[in-house]
């Protein structure tokens, strides 16, 4: 399970983060192909998502229940298909036909990706109880993972179009910079809220995480979740906003280039450490 399930949810997660992130941008002063190179990557990764969807075989660990539920599955699929169709349309207008985007457009793409990966994340809860512990904290999970993970890929790609649209305002870089803060702030929020479900809820009679942290077992992966994966962006994000603020651009997307090998390192390090323990992380 383990490659089909990290390549599989990174690729829907980055391409539905990308347009979510996106949609808050104002279009109307934006280069449109910018737009059109987020719509065309979200189409794209999902496209290679959906064939590894059907092409890989499942074969969950026992707490996750051994096969993936067929009616999740198979409304993953319409919804994941149905975000792939409107990214590609996206592109199309924009590249073939010189048509733009709109804030409500891009809404609708967002919504529906959204939906889509609320959906595929009640295939991989866990059977811990309580049970509204797992559907709150796998879908809420899987959200803001994509919203990091897209979320940065589309920052890089924004900053490469500062250095070579030079008519694009500048404050537009330090809006991407807050976006990137909330983003970091709702998956560090998710991580902390899951250990404290899991310490008065779902394992109170055991010190789970003296077992998670234990460098003789697992520890490592943890650590490296929390210090490569969410502390180091966090303050990388602040020097992002701080660099957009005074107007250096070059340096923001510099440091854009950098964090998302941290947040991929993290984000690498979280699924195995779902994978092998069945807590979200």
């Amino acid at each position: 399970m383990s490659i089909s399930f990290i390549l599989i949810t990174f690729l829907f997660q980055m391409s539905v983060g990308m347009v979510v992130t996106v949609s808050i941008l104002p279009p109307a002063i934006i280069d449109h192909n910018f737009f059109r190179s987020i719509s065309f990557w979200s189409w794209f990764f999902t496209g290679i998502g959906l064939f590894f969807w059907h092409k890989a075989t499942f074969t969950l660990p026992e707490i996750f229940g051994g096969t993936l539920p067929p009616e999740s599955t198979h409304l993953t699929t319409v919804f994941m298909w149905a975000f792939a169709l409107l990214c590609f349309q996206l592109w199309f207008r924009i590249r073939w036909l010189g048509f733009g985007t709109s804030r409500p457009e891009l809404f609708f793409i967002s919504a529906v990706g959204l939906v889509a990966t609320v959906v595929s994340s009640l295939i991989f809860r866990p059977l811990l109880p309580p049970a509204w512990a797992q559907n709150i904290l796998v879908p809420l999970h899987f959200v803001s993972a994509s919203l990091v993970l897209g979320g940065f890929l589309a920052g890089m790609i924004f900053g490469h179009f500062y250095l070579v649209t030079v008519d694009m305002p500048k404050r537009l870089l330090v809006t991407m910079a807050w976006i990137l803060i909330a983003v970091m702030a709702l998956r560090v929020f998710a991580f902390g809220t899951t250990l404290f479900v899991f310490d008065h809820w779902v394992k109170p009679d055991s010190n789970f995480l003296a077992a998670l942290t234990d460098f003789m077992g697992h520890g490592i992966f943890f650590w490296q979740r929390v210090l490569v994966g969410l502390l180091i962006p966090s303050v990388v994000v602040a020097m992002i906003y701080s660099t957009a603020r005074i107007g250096s651009n070059q340096s923001a997307t510099g440091i854009m280039y950098v964090a998302i090998a941290f947040i991929f390192i993290g984000e690498l390090a979280a699924r195995y450490l779902f994978i092998l323990s069945a807590i979200p992380l």
